[in-house]
């Protein structure tokens, strides 16, 4: 154990001393009964300090959420201790002992936000105990353009930000069941989808290589997942897109390429269809972005 961590509980609270490049606090007391699930805190961190630790008792009334944009480091919940690294999330449930650091040689860099009321301690403990408290994938690039999404519109109250956290939610839950439904279309089947989402998938190519015919295939994933196979490929995609326009000062024409897409006009032309903005757009309102490229000073909001 080291010798200097950060305690953090209801009595002395010093997570907004790590220093943030944002960071978001209620303006008001949440209630955990509350009808809406509310945030309390939320913020990015490029980079924690070195000695970074946050330990907990089961008196912390608060579920969490860290997207670990960079570094590596450890977390132990539920009698657990796992390693977690860049392009992964954590879940915590309120009421939990638990405990996460940075590893020193390489600190993480967070995204991160705690939220109580509505369902919210239920869904968080059905995600845990389903799928335990590690994600990546496709999860990780869907909840952290949610995460820092909420912000972008961290003044705003109420039923929109509380329909943003039960949405986020709601991707983990949907996320975990799927990969325990049993269902032939499971997590292998999406890891792959995430694993090769730099490729021009097909879902003829993707029904043979699982061993199914085309249009069976075809059927059953959309049954499974909701919706058809080219539009969560292709949404897949965007969400990556979102995920390297904000964290890489990579052109638009090297994202579409590495994305797999034909040219740069019809990635921005799928882009704006699902997102609403041009991708240049959707950079210059990202706040990660514009604090690892070329903010100054910490931002609060």
């Amino acid at each position: 154990m080291r010798s200097n961590y950060y305690a953090d509980d209801l009595e002395h609270d010093i997570v907004g001393s790590v220093p943030h490049d944002v960071y978001y606090i209620a303006p008001r007391s949440v209630d955990p009964n509350s009808l809406y699930i509310q945030v309390n805190r939320a913020g990015i961190v490029l980079k924690t300090p070195e000695d970074f630790l946050i330990s907990r008792d089961d008196a912390y009334p608060y579920s969490m959420i860290h997207c670990v944009l960079y570094g590596k480091g450890t977390v132990s919940t539920r009698g657990h201790t796992f390693g977690v690294h860049a392009g992964q999330l954590f879940v915590m449930a309120s009421n939990e002992g638990h405990m996460y650091s940075s590893d020193p040689k390489d600190p993480m860099g967070l995204v991160w936000v705690e939220y109580a009321g509505g369902n919210s301690a239920q869904l968080t403990r059905h995600i845990l105990d389903l799928g335990g408290p590690i994600y990546e994938g496709g999860a990780f690039t869907d909840v952290m353009n949610m995460c820092t999404s909420f912000l972008y519109q961290a003044h705003q109250e109420g039923p929109g930000i509380s329909l943003l956290l039960y949405d986020i939610l709601m991707t983990l839950c949907k996320r975990v069941e799927i990969e325990n439904n049993g269902h032939p279309v499971n997590h292998r089947i999406l890891k792959y989808i995430d694993e090769n989402i730099d490729h021009r998938l097909t879902l003829t190519e993707i029904a043979q290589a699982f061993g199914y015919h085309p249009a069976y295939f075809s059927n059953l994933f959309s049954k499974t997942v909701g919706t058809t196979f080219s539009k969560y490929v292709m949404s897949r995609k965007i969400s990556h897109a979102c995920y390297l326009l904000e964290t890489t000062s990579w052109p638009v024409e090297r994202i579409a390429q590495e994305l797999g897409f034909c040219d740069t006009s019809h990635f921005i032309q799928r882009f704006k269809a699902i997102q609403q903005v041009t991708p240049i757009a959707y950079r210059n309102s990202s706040v990660l972005f514009q604090k690892k490229h070329g903010g100054v000073g910490a931002r609060k909001v």
